[in-house]
């Protein structure tokens, strides 16, 4: 199976399994970025979590990497730092991690960013929101990267059974996408209609989708909205955030297939009940079910992702608050 991007992917990781048998095994993976670059990561968190039998792995912001550095960083370990470019933080992470002896892979949107000059290896991802011109390379951008390198490593580090199959679903989702893709534009447009007046979200996610309730609410609503939003683990909803709930209060709730689903339907039965001005993202619907079971959860925020993305950006346009704006962000020293 011809996965885009997924040669450059075994090549890395064969030399660093290489690195990393020669100093004694790989024990730990550390994710580090920040803001959307982590969220990219979560999805591969989430699958070597569930996944693998050897691994300990964990996700960290940039800045708190290099200042709280975990003891355990050293030979055996691989820290995965992720930048589009160069953010400060993040190289400072790769230049830390490379003085304690760990292996560093750079993901990153440029071959030529400091992100990639820092890093031991390198790995560069489609970094453009062009996937419904063309769906081939939506898992091509730092989320697919990430998760492609981790079915990887997993298959390289412990002979991971499910490997093809997560091969064969990367051939078939960007169909899957691309028949999402056209189906919700009437939903969006209604969508961004509905909520386009609304100063308060919640998000609602778990599972793999977790990190689209994450981008949604520090993304694509704070940051490119400039509109308060709270992100809230479906299951953790009940024990406090529910309190909040009426028929006045926008919350999206991301349904996932897979295990964590019966947590969403959770959400989604008490949002029936007590809410009422609530809208539900279901992977199901989309055509998610259409991969083998053993692999497709994992994909879930491959999918949500871009398609969340959609609807906010329908809304942006509405409320002629376009997606590129910001306040602060590139415009100050901070």
């Amino acid at each position: 199976m011809n996965v885009k991007g997924m040669q450059e992917i075994i090549e890395v990781v064969d030399q660093v399994k290489s690195d990393l048998d020669a100093a004694g095994g790989l024990k730990h993976i550390y994710f580090v970025a920040c803001g959307g670059s982590l969220a990219s990561s979560f999805p591969a968190r989430y699958l070597l979590q569930q996944e693998s039998t050897s691994m300990h792995v964990s996700g960290m912001n940039s800045s708190e990497f290099v200042h709280a550095t975990p003891k355990a960083v050293g030979p055996s370990s691989l820290v995965i730092c992720t930048s589009t470019k160069a953010t400060a933080e993040t190289v400072d992470a790769l230049k830390k991690a490379n003085a304690a002896g760990a292996v560093t892979i750079g993901l990153t949107g440029y071959s030529d960013s400091l992100t990639a000059q820092t890093a031991k290896y390198s790995l560069v991802y489609f970094h453009a929101d062009e996937w419904c011109q063309d769906p081939s390379l939506v898992h091509c951008n730092s989320q697919g990267t990430a998760l492609k390198l981790a079915f990887r490593l997993l298959f390289a580090m412990e002979g991971y059974a499910g490997y093809e199959k997560a091969m064969d679903a990367f051939c078939k989702f960007p169909d899957i996408y691309a028949a999402a893709y056209q189906a919700v534009k009437p939903e969006a447009a209604r969508f961004a209609m509905q909520y386009r007046n609304d100063t308060i979200f919640n998000v609602l996610a778990s599972g793999a989708a977790w990190e689209v309730a994450y981008s949604d609410a520090f993304c694509f609503f704070q940051e490119m909205q400039t509109v308060h939003c709270v992100p809230c683990h479906s299951g953790e909803y009940f024990h406090g955030a529910f309190e909040t709930t009426d028929n006045q209060l926008a919350v999206l709730l991301f349904k996932s297939i897979g295990k964590t689903r019966p947590i969403d339907e959770r959400a989604e039965r008490f949002l029936e009940r007590f809410g009422g001005h609530h809208y539900i993202f279901d992977a199901k619907e989309m055509g998610l079910s259409a991969l083998d079971p053993d692999v497709a959860e994992y994909f879930n925020a491959l999918l949500l992702h871009p398609i969340s993305k959609q609807f906010i950006s329908a809304m942006g346009d509405v409320r002629m608050h376009p997606m590129s704006y910001r306040r602060y962000m590139w415009k100050f020293e901070y």
